[in-house]
């Protein structure tokens, strides 16, 4: 008895069934891969916004302490005008090269700074914890330069300009350069 080996179909069904096991496990791997890829990415996109708001809520903490400063002449974390409180939650740079009664960051504000420190980033305001998120802030905060207002005291006294701008202040305008780095 010759057997007909073209017209035997006796174990496609198992080929067939194997080669497609083999299709759907490609395809679950391939899934989880990318929905793992997914993941990472809107974990590193959710880090990277809240790094983003707490660099600028740095900014926002720093412009009320460069004003309080001016404007008391020392050093103030907190008035009765605006309330700006570092507390715990910072340490303010003493860099130890000063006297006791003037902290690096103090000099920073009423003095214009170095090349040198104005292109490195030198944490003055380090808040470890900030917000729901608990993010880190790390703010840089230099003067960069003072200059002369054109126009008269009196042009200015019409129409207040700000900290230093006005006839208060002498019709000096002072430039600063504040670096905020949110940490999460």
């Amino acid at each position: 008895m010759k057997i007909n080996t073209l017209s035997n179909e006796k174990g496609t069904i198992l080929v067939t069934m194997l080669l497609l096991m083999v299709i759907v496990t490609l395809i679950g791997v391939i899934a989880i891969n990318t929905a793992t890829v997914d993941i990472q990415i809107t974990g590193n996109t959710k880090r990277e916004s809240i790094a983003m708001g707490a660099a600028e809520a740095g900014v926002d903490l720093s412009i009320p302490l460069i004003e309080l400063t001016l404007a008391s002449g020392q050093l103030t974390t907190s008035s009765s005008g605006v309330v700006y409180t570092i507390g715990s939650l910072a340490n303010l740079d003493d860099g130890g090269t000063y006297d006791k009664d003037t902290t690096l960051i103090e000099s920073e504000i009423f003095n214009d700074q170095s090349d040198a420190e104005l292109k490195d980033f030198n944490t003055d305001v380090a808040i470890s914890s900030f917000g729901s998120d608990q993010a880190g802030i790390n703010i840089d905060i230099d003067r960069m330069y003072s200059y002369a207002i054109e126009g008269s005291s009196i042009e200015f006294a019409a129409g207040y300009e700000g900290i230093g701008a006005g006839a208060g202040g002498g019709g000096i305008g002072i430039l600063y350069k504040i670096n905020s780095q949110g940490v999460k």
